[in-house]
């Protein structure tokens, strides 16, 4: 079930205005899509974090505006530390959307004691699927993974049915090498250091919203 956030109409404009907004707790929100007339809004700011927390990318609007939303791009300050602004695409159950999804590994390679350090080279990929299957995040299961070997987005076990990859079907996205003199090198002197064994599709937003 999508995340619900609350939202509220956006009548005064501008830089200043958003500031003010950001310390009332809300932050500034720009609807459109569907053929339907853009909106500005406010949203709830702790209900926004709590979402981005956990990886969701659709949500259920409710107040000034109702239905699902795609959290089509947030806009964060320099430190990447908090939201400025945030654009909703609308979206129904059954349009097919294109997210960025993180990769997570699970499990253990037995490439590791063969000789081998497990590298995570690409963390996310783009995927197209139905609004409805929008996962949180996808895996990779290393449990086979031997020196040498490497995994690619059809390695992902948990891929939503009916989605379509958009990443490069050649990409590595892990893979387990050889542990070089230097790699070695730097896992000894962090074994000392520390006294452990190392361990090894939407629409474009109005300008006015992507300006605030």
């Amino acid at each position: 079930m999508p995340d619900l956030l609350d939202v509220e109409p956006r009548t005064a404009l501008g830089k200043l205005n958003s500031r003010r907004m950001r310390k009332r707790g809300q932050l500034p929100a720009v609807l459109y899509g569907h053929g339907e007339e853009s909106l500005s809004l406010t949203v709830v700011a702790d209900q926004l974090d709590a979402t981005l927390r956990h990886g969701a990318h659709l949500v259920e609007l409710q107040g000034a505006a109702d239905g699902q939303a795609l959290l089509q791009h947030v806009q964060w300050d320099t430190f990447q530390s908090h939201v400025l602004h945030v654009d909703l695409l609308r979206v129904k159950a059954s349009d097919r959307v294109k997210v960025e999804i993180p990769v997570l590994i699970r499990g253990e390679a037995p490439g590791e004691s063969e000789g081998g350090v497990v590298e995570h080279v690409l963390h996310s990929v783009e995927i197209e699927t139905s609004a409805a299957s929008i996962p949180d995040k996808l895996h990779l299961n290393i449990n086979n993974l031997h020196l040498g070997g490497l995994l690619r987005s059809a390695d992902i076990e948990d891929m939503p049915a009916g989605a379509e990859v958009i990443t490069d079907a050649s990409a590595v996205l892990v893979q387990c090498v050889e542990v070089t003199g230097k790699e070695a090198g730097e896992a000894g002197e962090a074994a000392t250091e520390s006294g452990a064994e190392p361990e090894v599709i939407g629409e474009k937003a109005e300008e006015e919203g992507a300006a605030e």
